[in-house]
Parts: structure tokens; C-alpha cells; sequence
């Protein structure tokens, strides 16, 4: 967030430069409140505009319509970005924010929450809460459900290797309900979770599909702005790098133009050949041989 004042330092985040607008400035603010370890702090606060940038949040994402960043990410889930998507068959939230009651107001005003998909066992952090105060249904593939975390009481929880549509989806494969969900142009499911093991032994992405597609991807997969590509975190793979470069692999030909991590950057591409040429630059890096 904010990279006309925060940069990479070593292996750390850090003010580079001090806020020269008003639109750098609530930017600035916003990264504070999103900083899981209050870490960011601020002189001279003028009055009221604290309170405009928690009222900011979510925040809508550029190209990708109805899909917004939370904020408010919780050290418990090692600093994830969450997100919610509005859509009409009900609001989705992809792993959960510190619990927050105003950014609970905030997206109740926009419809609340039916639905909690969890990509997996790093990023669930205040799922519990989340799911009381809207009771919404909880999403996550059974190899990631544990005790410690409370995530063996989700109430849906995916088997096998999908793919799966929403519960509210009559053709859902692979486990997961039935009901009359969103559908695209071509008639697929609005909303996709996909098997995408590796960083751990049951990652899901979540495929949503408004025009342009946006594949949230958890910890699976980011851009890393130090490399210029896509990465995988190989440091930081809890199972199977391999598991994950065939994941990768599997992406290809999907329908998205953007890419929205937990951990990382952002990715937005501006044509499916540009995704196939990224995607293929990272297997190729990571010497994938298929």
C-alpha cells in the first residue's frame, strides 16, 4: 500500500519519502491501519482525517468491480491481505481481517457477509468472529481444517481436488451443496474455488469472474516487484514446491486478469497473452519441467 511513501529496505518495509499530497497522505493513513503490527506511525494528525480513512475502508480495487481490499490485517494471520466481493447472490469475504467492528459496519452497509473462504490454515486469523457477527458460512479445504485454529467447525469443508462452485450452485463438483448460483456470460459460475496445493498440502484459490476475471490467490501465488515477476515464496513453502509449480502450472488458460494475493503484490495484466507469458516466465524461473 502507499508506494510513493513506503518501500522495501533490506527485508523490511519503511518510509522512503514523506507524503507530498493529500491523496499520498490518506494513502499513507490507510497503510497504517492496515499494518497488522502498528508499526506505522503518524506526527501532527490533522483533525478528522484519521477517522476519514478507517471510514475509506474497503477499499474498491481498480479493474476489478465489486472487489475491495479490507484492511485491517491481523498479525494472527501473519499480516494477509483479506477481500470482500459484493455480488448479488451474496457477499463473499477471502480470509479475514483483524476483527474490526467498523469495518463490520462498513460491510454490512454494502450487504454483509454470507460467505468466509479461507485459502488456507496461514491466513484464518479472526474467522470465528467474522462468522458470528454475520453468520456467514465458512469455506475451507478439509487437509487445512484444524482444531487449534477452529477451522474443524467450518461449516463447508471441500474434499478431493475440485473444482468447486459456491454451495449455492446446483453444478457444484467434488463436494459443496446446491441452490441457483451467479453465472457468467458463458454460462459458467461466477465463482470458482480451485485446487491449488503446494505452499500447504490444501490451498484453494477462489477464480471470481466479473469482466477480466480476478484469481485471489492466498499464499499461492503473488508478484514480487524485487524479481519483476510472478513468485511462488519459495522460502516460505510448507509442503511441496513442486506440488506448487504443477498449481501454477494449471492456471494457465484460466480466465483472469488480475492477480490478488495475501502476501506480495498485486498482478494486473493487460491481455491473456501477457498472463501466459508472466505465468510462463515464473516456471520457467523456477525450473518447472512439467
Amino acid at each position: 500500500m502507499a508506494p510513493s511513501t513506503f518501500s522495501r529496505v533490506g527485508e523490511q518495509s519503511a518510509v522512503t519519502a514523506q507524503p507530498a499530497t493529500d491523496e499520498q497522505r490518506q494513502a499513507a493513513l490507510q497503510a497504517l491501519l492496515a499494518c497488522p503490527t502498528f508499526s506505522i506511525h503518524v506526527r501532527d494528525r490533522q483533525p478528522g482525517e484519521l477517522k476519514a480513512a478507517q471510514e475509506s475502508f474497503p477499499l474498491p480495487i481498480p479493474g476489478c468491480p465489486g472487489v475491495y481490499h479490507t484492511g485491517f490485517a491481523a498479525e494472527a494471520s501473519f499480516g494477509a491481505t483479506a477481500y470482500f466481493i459484493k455480488r448479488p447472490q451474496g457477499n463473499i469475504l477471502v480470509d479475514v481481517p483483524s476483527w474490526t467492528p467498523l469495518l463490520a459496519q462498513r460491510l454490512a452497509a454494502l450487504g454483509g457477509v454470507k460467505w468466509i473462504f479461507l485459502t488456507h490454515r496461514d491466513d484464518v486469523g479472526d474467522h470465528a468472529a467474522w462468522a458470528s457477527h454475520f453468520g456467514a458460512q465458512r469455506i475451507i479445504h478439509r487437509l487445512e481444517a484444524s482444531r487449534r485454529q477452529g477451522t474443524d467447525l467450518c461449516e463447508v469443508q471441500l474434499e478431493g481436488e475440485g473444482p468447486w462452485s459456491l454451495p449455492e450452485d446446483s453444478s457444484s463438483s467434488g463436494g459443496g451443496g446446491g441452490g441457483g448460483g451467479s453465472r457468467t456470460a458463458d454460462g459458467e459460475a461466477d465463482v470458482q474455488l480451485l485446487f491449488t496445493p503446494g505452499h500447504t498440502a490444501g490451498c484453494v484459490s477462489l477464480l471470481y469472474r466479473p469482466d477480466g476475471g480476478v484469481l485471489l490467490t492466498g499464499d499461492h501465488l503473488a508478484y514480487s516487484q524485487r524479481l519483476g515477476r510472478l513468485t511462488i515464496f519459495r522460502a516460505y513453502n510448507w509442503h511441496s514446491v513442486s506440488q506448487q509449480l504443477d498449481s501454477v502450472a494449471k492456471l494457465r488458460q484460466l480466465p483472469f486478469l488480475t492477480v490478488l494475493p495475501g502476501h506480495g503484490r498485486r498482478a494486473q495484466f493487460g491481455s491473456a497473452e501477457e498472463r501466459e507469458e508472466q505465468l510462463a516466465a515464473l516456471l520457467a524461473a523456477e525450473g518447472w519441467r512439467g
